[in-house]
C-alpha cells in the first residue's frame, strides 16, 4: 500500500507584493471567486479577499496552494467561544 504524503499540521504563508500567495498546510478549498478565497489550513478557516483572485495550483496531498491577484485582506475566521466557556476555563 502506498502512503499518501501527510498535510502539515501547521501552515506557512508567503505573500509576495500582495500579488502572489503561497501557502502550505491547506487541506481544503471551501469556496472561491475572483473576490474571495475560503480555505481550511491546519484546521483553521482562512478568508482571503481581493480582486482578480485565481488559484494557480492546489495539491491536496501535499497541502500546497498558490494563488494570484490583488490581495487586500488575509484573515483567520474563528468562532468565539460562548461566554460561559470563557469564564470557566
Amino acid at each position: 500500500m502506498v502512503e499518501q504524503p501527510k498535510v502539515p499540521e501547521t501552515e506557512k504563508v508567503i505573500l509576495e507584493g500582495r500579488k502572489k500567495l503561497s501557502m502550505t498546510g491547506v487541506s481544503t478549498v471551501d469556496g472561491f471567486s475572483e473576490q474571495c478565497l475560503k480555505i481550511t489550513a491546519s484546521g483553521n478557516k482562512v478568508i482571503i479577499n481581493g480582486e482578480n483572485l485565481k488559484i494557480t495550483s492546489f495539491n491536496k496531498n501535499s497541502g500546497n496552494l498558490t494563488a494570484e491577484g490583488i490581495i487586500s485582506e488575509f484573515k483567520y475566521n474563528h468562532k468565539k467561544q460562548p461566554l460561559v466557556k470563557r469564564l470557566f476555563k
